[in-house]
């Protein structure tokens, strides 16, 4: 019976494993992912937990489902230095923002972003199956020994 249980937990671990750490190409490491509501709003997203220690030199965000207005963005870095980067304005499924130079030293890792951004659509619409909330993701380009 030990030994029926432990191959169905190997089993799950498996299966689910690839789903829950970062995916990466090229270098770009998925940081974190976000829900935008429909209505203007600022948040903040951080990196998930099993890469909070990870040094990125850039940054971009990419829009995985619906319509989202970027339109102000704000980095910090660990160790204290902030940048604003110049939005491109509105985003659709399968956009995304230009890869931006994240400030620091090449030791400072990355904190936080916050962001102000609005959603196209509505709960209205997104009930009929018209409009979905959109999505988004961050993602961080791994420093190199040259940067």
């Amino acid at each position: 019976m030990k030994q029926i249980i432990t191959i169905l937990l190997s089993s799950l671990v498996l299966f689910f494993a690839p789903h829950s750490f970062a995916k990466e190409a090229d270098g770009w490491v998925l940081i974190s992912d976000k829900v935008v509501n429909y209505k203007a709003e600022t948040d903040t997203v951080e990196p998930l937990a099993y890469i909070s220690e990870r040094n990125f030199s850039k940054l971009k965000i990419k829009v995985v489902q619906g319509t989202v207005n970027l339109k102000e963005l704000v980095v910090t870095m660990s160790d204290g230095s902030t940048k604003e980067l110049k939005t491109m304005g509105t985003l659709t499924k399968g956009m995304s923002t230009r890869a931006w130079t994240l400030p620091g030293d090449e030791n400072a890792k990355f904190k936080k972003l916050d962001m102000t951004y609005d959603s196209w659509g509505s709960n209205t619409l997104s009930a009929v199956g018209l409009s979905k909330k959109a999505k988004i993701e961050v993602w961080g380009k791994k420093r190199t020994e040259e940067e």
